[in-house]
């Protein structure tokens, strides 16, 4: 039966054609979820390929997921709310341009338009299951996020064609839809090297973030990655992006698993924080996101990474 109510028009976000440009791309590591069936070997398989994504990037693709393509395209009309263009300042006094609409699984908690399984460390098999609890409350939370290609070539040539300087997300994990536009850049932890995300169609891509880095003692690494201007050839049009930022249940207290997992005791791994000082999810997400925007990197001064290594006041 239709819908009583007719939803109001949006606009489609329609995305940007493929470069044809030749592009130095990161060697991404791509998960083929479509093996998973095949038995213990097959799922031992992926595991290898996973462990040696987190060990080295913090940073991968998974294809065959079995969400449909299409379903995908169509959330990224996104409704335009909460501007946020010229909130951060890139560098000598440029802004940015992006705009952000979040939402909370839990939709009632505020109003709007009308419009794993682990493997490497060897831990307990339900241990994020059950610190990711889908109906324990947690600030894990969806975004749609415009980056406009509104910049005058002085701008461009100030921030050094920068969009969104280096970072961590301070999560378990951030999940995306894999994009045309060439303009994700996650950074070698070895090297220090920026090198292109490249495109596969209807792929998630995953990166690894703090709380993640942190439960693993560093073994596992959290991705540091930037959004830069797109090759010429995609200079004419907007990136659309939607996303999956995902954090841990809001009591969960965040500290290396030294005691759940074999591998990382007998890798040598230091525990992140002393036993009874580790901060909640709660508490750290609350710090980082009071830190949001206002750091000297923030305000265009700094290295062009924001690492962000908060305090967390447990007195309070």
């Amino acid at each position: 039966m239709p819908h009583a109510n007719k939803l109001p028009e949006v606009e489609h976000f329609v995305p940007v054609k493929p470069t044809t440009e030749k592009l130095d791309y990161a060697e991404v590591v791509n998960l083929d979820f479509s093996t998973w069936d095949q038995g213990p070997k097959a799922i031992q398989a992926l595991a290898k390929q996973l462990n040696f994504a987190m060990r080295t990037q913090g940073f991968f693709l998974i294809e065959n997921h079995g969400f449909p393509s299409k379903r995908s395209t169509d959330r990224r009309a996104a409704t335009r709310a909460s501007s946020w263009r010229n909130y951060w300042t890139i560098d000598q006094g440029v802004k940015d341009q992006i705009e952000q609409y979040n939402w909370n699984r839990d939709l009632s908690l505020r109003e709007h338009p009308s419009t794993f399984q682990p493997f490497g460390p060897e831990l307990p098999a339900n241990f994020f299951i059950e610190n990711h609890n889908y109906e324990t409350f947690d600030e894990s939370w969806f975004r749609y996020m415009m980056y406009f290609h509104d910049y005058n070539p002085s701008d461009i040539e100030k921030t050094g064609g920068v969009w969104l300087k280096g970072h961590c997300d301070f999560g378990s994990v951030t999940m995306l839809f894999s994009q045309p536009m060439a303009s994700l850049q996650p950074m070698n932890h070895f090297t220090g090297k920026w090198r292109w995300v490249p495109y596969k169609p209807g792929a998630i891509v995953i990166n690894a973030d703090e709380m993640m880095e942190w439960w693993a003692g560093g073994y596992y690494k959290a991705t540091i990655h930037r959004v830069c201007q797109p090759p010429a050839d995609q200079r004419t049009q907007n990136r659309c992006g939607l996303f999956y930022f995902v954090v841990p249940n809001e009591e969960t207290k965040v500290n290396t698993l030294l005691e759940e997992s074999p591998v990382l005791r007998a890798a040598g791994v230091e525990r992140r924080f002393e036993p009874g000082t580790e901060p909640t999810s709660a508490m750290y997400r609350g710090a980082r996101i009071g830190a949001y925007g206002t750091s000297s990197l923030f305000q265009g001064k700094g290295s062009g990474v924001v690492i962000h290594r908060l305090r967390v006041d447990l007195s309070a």
